[in-house]
């Protein structure tokens, strides 16, 4: 009991997260080693060509964003970029680490993540 209750108090403090197949999905590819976490990591993963889908917070730097959307789209590179919905604290509750960019290497992961914070739209399909 003591544990639950410890638990329900940390949820009411803690950040109030998107949704909890997006939040289970991050946490998920995470374990699975199939994110690339940060600045540097995120640009090292898509110039190797690793990196399937580019996802940057709504608080990150308009600098930032840009050179991530560069860096997608140099040289015809066929990677997903999404501007998400949910700021860095709510990324990192998901996650685990802070971070403003994240980027997935794993193709299924990266479509049903598309799909879900788009809204259910596939990648291509006009939103």
């Amino acid at each position: 009991q003591f544990l639950m209750r410890f638990t329900n108090r940390w949820r009411k403090k803690s950040v109030k997260m998107m949704n909890n197949n997006l939040n289970g999905l991050l946490g998920l590819c995470r374990k699975a080693c199939k994110m690339a976490i940060g600045h540097d990591a995120v640009i090292t993963s898509i110039k190797q060509g690793k990196s399937k889908l580019a996802i940057t917070c709504c608080d990150a730097s308009p600098r930032l964003k840009k050179e991530i959307l560069d860096e997608c789209n140099f040289n015809n590179r066929n990677i997903k970029y999404v501007d998400a919905p949910f700021t860095m604290s709510e990324l990192g509750f998901a996650i685990g680490k802070k971070a403003g960019v994240i980027s997935i290497d794993e193709e299924g992961f990266a479509n049903k993540l598309y799909s879900i914070i788009t809204g259910g739209y596939e990648y291509g399909e006009k939103i």
